[in-house]
């Protein structure tokens, strides 16, 4: 590990450069990025990341009289690759926790909201319990460390100070988009049912109109929902985890696709 009281300042503007790649992953990466987790430890395992990598990744070469504006638009630059990359898989979590959300709302708790510390907003009770599931199942597939392994890569396939691509704009977009296409798997058997019982509800409301649909239908959305959020969640989980899954190939596919190649 480098000792940092024996860089010179060339030496150092490259640390802090790479620091500024790591840092940004951190910040935007899922689970480690939460703001449950303190800056202080997220700061610390940023500084001790970049001291491992220093010596194994190339180190940008800034000369003996850098230029500091230069140095400042390279360190933002690397900021931003490592912010792009933790936020191409934090869609996955954003179209799961948006399929909860759907799921509460068509079960007619919607408005049972909690607060969720990582976010700092107020978020619909389904969606905290789905999103801590996907937290467990990104732990348990070990797709934190695939993350790591995508930090050691970024600084092959995306050498520091090279100009973004707008192919890799093109593959963000295009995750964008499979991130509703998750959203809507996850939630089809909730939406489905509901949907049905929602049509029958309305059939009984115009043969029989002394039926108080309203008060029928709380109760009864609200139990057949949560039950077949149970009978679903094998195939819910196995979607989560197939999604994560693909991060092994997503992100170095992005990467190459954002340098350019």
């Amino acid at each position: 590990m480098p000792n940092l009281l024996a860089f010179e300042p060339a030496q150092f503007l490259g640390f802090v450069i790479i620091l500024g790649r790591i840092s940004g992953l951190i910040v935007s990466a899922p689970v480690l990025g939460d703001r449950t987790i303190p800056v202080q430890v997220k700061a610390g395992f940023a500084f001790i990341l970049s001291l491992i990598f220093y010596p194994i990744v190339a180190a940008p070469q800034v000369g003996s009289d850098p230029n500091i504006v230069s140095v400042v638009l390279i360190t933002i630059s690397e900021v931003g690759v490592g912010l792009l990359i933790g936020f191409s898989a934090r869609l996955l979590f954003t179209g799961i926790a948006m399929a909860g959300e759907v799921i509460g709302f068509q079960m007619g708790i919607g408005i049972a909201n909690v607060f969720d510390p990582a976010t700092s907003a107020q978020g619909a009770v389904v969606a905290q319990f789905v999103s801590i599931l996907a937290m467990l199942m990104w732990l348990a597939v070990g797709a934190h460390h695939t993350f790591i392994r995508a930090l050691a890569e970024s600084f092959t396939l995306i050498p520091i100070g090279t100009p973004w691509s707008f192919a890799g704009w093109e593959v963000l977009d295009n995750a964008a988009a499979s991130m509703f296409v998750l959203a809507l798997k996850l939630v089809a058997p909730v939406l489905l049912l509901l949907f049905f019982v929602y049509v029958a509800l309305g059939l009984i409301s115009r043969a029989v109109p002394q039926i108080q649909v309203f008060f029928v239908s709380f109760p009864l959305t609200v139990g057949l929902g949560l039950l077949t959020l149970a009978f679903a969640l094998p195939a819910f989980m196995s979607l989560v985890h197939d999604g994560f899954s693909t991060l092994d190939h997503d992100i170095p596919y992005f990467m190459r696709r954002l340098s350019g190649n």
